[in-house]
């Protein structure tokens, strides 16, 4: 059994039949009345000129004068006021009803008193088309009809403001989906779009709204509330509330009711009688595979007899029957008796409610067939693809043509897929599957193509909170109910393809004679050109060579990386070489370049560096000794060469800089040095707030050593001091010799001054234990200062300075 969803013709409803998806009358019982805006005589001039003052006076009107467009002059109130989604209830005292919005809506509010002028427009039930709206003061807001699931359906409660009583099953945000699809059902009865409208209303459009399905005693009921006020959706499930709004229902495309809804201005038309017991979040899970153990229905539903024409018969699945005026309802049921397209047949059962049916019209379910004798066809009428997909014509008898694009022929069912103009649809020829058996209905193949006719049941589907429509289906009887119009064209797709191929094939058997015809020249001229090429190719050579060349003194001569220098002179021999691998060994063990796969490690060609007086500096390395010639030895010689002036120019430039930094007797860095790492040091702290310490050392009776022992000695005696004092230090720290027996360390970090002096005493206890120098025990001694930053001082002058009067305070024989 095929399932359909609900289609957006809520919607097609909720403008058309939003003049229909409420239309609310005030009844008088212990309402409060809506006094009319007119004397006696004015009545009598209005009636006179064919005016129409109240609703009871619309909805009482003909059909026929509905469509002619009555003129209306009503003075009522305001009970909804949603002109940009084209939704304008009005009450009076007689009666509510759906105003279409005029092309400029002034800036109103709900509870407002205005005068709608315009003219009657057909719908569910008779509508105002307002061509005007203005203010008319103020007047006493309608109290709400107190209704049950029945009033709400009854038609004379449409539009009226009512009062409902429920227990919410669900409430979700919503945002613009329904407000699109109310905008396109405004445009069927003429109202505006929502461009120019005020931005009071234009803020609306953008806020969410609340969609709420409320169980009553007998039903469900969808309730639509505009302005939330930040109520949170999951708090109102399974609360018991009264609602206040403005009764509408839900219809498709023919305007046949479907169902109830309800529409609510804000929060503050609801009331909560039994707020929920349980949180939804907090309910113990559900095994899936045994929910349906937790369902529980009672359907008190009154039993249904129609009477109608078969118009399509599935034995065990469904059945259409159809009236002479076209109306047509699907039945579930299954029922298997013989029965053929156009009896007269009754249907009793049951109608399936709206929240219960996946159908996109009215169905009835549970059912039994009472045939007649009576045979009465329904003719098809028919229709384009718009009128279709509109919902206008759920389970009517139609016709259809269109361009056959495809078919499918399956077990169950044979498909054509059709086209009319840019669209397409199905037209199905379904068979008998309650047993899985087949039957002996089946279409045949036509020639794609064709332009055909197709005759069946319209099946629309639809779906979300809105009813859309999403697409639909013809449902064919027998194979008659297709007819071939006209056959396709002789241009079609596979006379297109073979003229191609054999396009085609003419078109490669020119090019192959052309190909075999320019091969001879080509090899002319291929021989010529090998020639100059080869010429050519041995004079780049040369040049690149010497360019290359020029680029690797260059960069020996600059402070490029030796490495990088190294593999500039194995990638030159390498390249002309034929890029075979090529490295460079280094007497400390390192290698530079790539060395050879394993597959050719044996075949090697070596090349000894050596430097200017004589020193090896390593070897060139060449795998491919198999092809090793004059030119090849030339190669390695140069790039020997280059090798030998960029490692003797890189040992020459780091020699110059070491003695450029550090002192030449200790190594330890020299003054130059230390004031470059001081101003880094000031600079990173002066940053991130930190401290760092200054420690001066002075060798105390270094003269009395030189004097005792000799310069030799004393030299001695400051290397191993250094030595000592270095031991003591952090890798971070520094340690600079600035005299003959002056030092400073200096400590990038400290946290205290207490941690600077715990280095300061570790230095001065190098010297406790005495230096063994060429069969001396010489002993020493130091003094030291401490200058932390920035206690101490910001620059660098100030911190030597107070790191020198500390040192000098601490002297042996120092006053105080």
């Amino acid at each position: 059994m095929r399932n359909y969803s609900l289609g957006l013709v809520l919607i097609a409803c909720c403008t058309l039949s939003l003049g229909a998806v409420s239309q609310n009358r005030i009844a008088a019982r212990g309402e409060r009345t809506i006094p009319q805006r007119e004397s006696a005589g004015t009545a009598a001039r209005s009636g006179a000129a064919g005016i129409l003052t109240t609703v009871a006076q619309v909805r009482a009107l003909a059909s026929s004068k509905v469509e002619a467009g009555v003129p209306v002059e009503l003075h009522a109130i305001l009970t909804y006021y949603q002109p940009t989604e084209g939704l304008i209830f009005v009450q009076d005292a007689t009666g509510g009803i759906y105003v279409v919005p005029p092309a400029n809506p002034p800036d109103l509010k709900e509870g407002d008193a205005v005068v709608v002028r315009g003219t009657t427009v057909p719908s569910f039930a008779t509508n105002i088309k307002a061509s005007d709206m203005e203010p008319d003061g103020k007047g006493p807001f309608p109290r709400p009809l107190p209704v049950d699931w029945r009033g709400l359906l009854d038609r004379s409660n449409d539009c009226r403001y009512v009062s409902v009583t429920g227990v919410i099953r669900s409430a979700t945000l919503q945002f613009s989906a329904g407000r699109n699809a109310v905008s396109g059902i405004r445009r069927r009865e003429g109202a505006p779009t929502a461009n120019g409208q005020s931005g009071t209303q234009a803020t609306r459009d953008e806020q969410p709204y609340l969609l709420i399905d409320l169980q009553m005693d007998g039903g469900s009921v969808r309730v639509h509330m505009e302005d939330t006020a930040g109520v949170n959706p999951l708090s109102l499930l399974d609360s018991e509330v009264r609602l206040d709004g403005v009764a509408g229902g839900l219809f498709d495309g023919k305007f046949q009711q479907i169902g109830a809804e309800l529409w609510v201005s804000s929060a503050k038309q609801m009331e909560i009688l039994k707020p929920a017991t349980d949180t939804p979040g907090k309910l113990p899970l559900a095994e899936i595979g045994r929910i349906e153990a937790k369902a529980y229905v009672v359907d008190q539903s009154q039993r249904v007899r129609v009477r109608g024409s078969v118009t399509l018969y599935q034995p065990g699945l469904q059945l259409v029957v159809e009236t002479p005026d076209r109306k047509a309802v699907l039945v579930d049921t299954y029922e298997e008796s013989p029965l053929q397209v156009g009896q007269v047949v009754d249907v009793v059962g049951f109608p399936y409610p709206h929240e219960y049916s996946h159908e996109y019209s009215e169905t009835i379910g549970q059912a039994n067939v009472l045939p007649t004798a009576a045979i009465r066809l329904i003719q098809p009428v028919a229709i384009q693809w718009d009128d279709a997909m509109s919902g206008h014509y759920p389970y009517d008898v139609v016709s259809m043509q269109g361009t056959l694009a495809a078919e499918v022929h399956e077990r169950h069912q044979d498909t054509l897929v059709i086209q009319a103009g840019p669209h397409v649809y199905s037209a199905i020829l379904p068979r008998t599957v309650w047993n899985q058996d087949f039957d002996q209905l089946s279409l045949p193949d036509y020639r794609i193509g064709s332009k055909v006719r197709v005759t069946g049941v319209c099946f629309v589907s639809a779906g979300g909170p809105w009813n859309t429509e999403r697409w639909f289906d013809i449902e064919m009887r027998t194979p008659q109910d297709v007819t071939v119009l006209a056959a396709p064209p002789w241009w079609t797709v596979r006379h297109l393809l073979s003229l191609s191929a054999a396009l085609l094939a003419l078109m490669l058997a020119a090019l192959i004679w052309a190909m075999l015809l320019q091969r001879k020249v080509r090899h002319q001229s291929n021989q010529i050109q090998v020639t100059m090429e080869i010429e050519a190719a041995r004079e780049r050579r040369i040049a690149h060579l010497e360019k290359e060349r020029g680029r690797v003194l260059e960069a020996i001569n600059s402070k490029q990386n030796l490495d990088d220098v190294l593999r500039m002179i194995l990638h030159l021999i390498s390249r002309q070489l034929g890029d075979r691998a090529c490295w460079c060994e280094l007497p400390n063990g390192t290698r530079v370049g790539a060395p050879p796969t394993e597959d050719g490690a044996a075949l090697l060609v070596r090349r000894d560096i050596y430097s200017g007086g004589g020193e090896r500096l390593g070897s060139l390395v060449v795998a491919g000794a198999d092809v090793y010639d004059s030119h090849a030895g030339e190669v390695m010689e140069m790039g020997a060469s280059l090798a030998a002036l960029a490692i003797d120019n890189r040992r020459l430039f780091e020699t110059l800089v070491h003695r450029s930094q550090y002192d030449q007797l200790t190594n330890a860095a020299n003054r130059f040095l230390l004031e470059s790492r001081l101003d880094e040091v000031i600079s990173y702290a002066s940053r991130n707030k930190t401290r760092f310490a200054l420690i001066y050392i002075d060798l105390d009776q270094f003269k009395r050593v030189n004097d005792l022992y000799g310069h030799r000695v004393g030299d001695l005696f400051l290397q191993i001091v250094t030595q000592r004092f270095s031991d003591s230090l952090r890798g971070m720290d520094t340690l600079a010799r600035v005299g003959g027996d002056e030092f400073i360390a200096l400590i990038p970090t400290v946290r205290s001054r207490t941690e600077a002096e715990e280095i300061a005493q570790r230095l001065a206890r190098c010297l406790d234990t005495p230096l063994e120098i060429d069969a001396y025990q010489v002993k020493g001694a130091a003094s030291i200062g401490i200058a932390i930053y920035p206690e101490d001082g910001v620059t660098k002058e100030d911190l030597k300075r107070m790191a020198d009067s500390a040192m000098y305070a601490h002297k042996p024989g120092a006053a105080g």
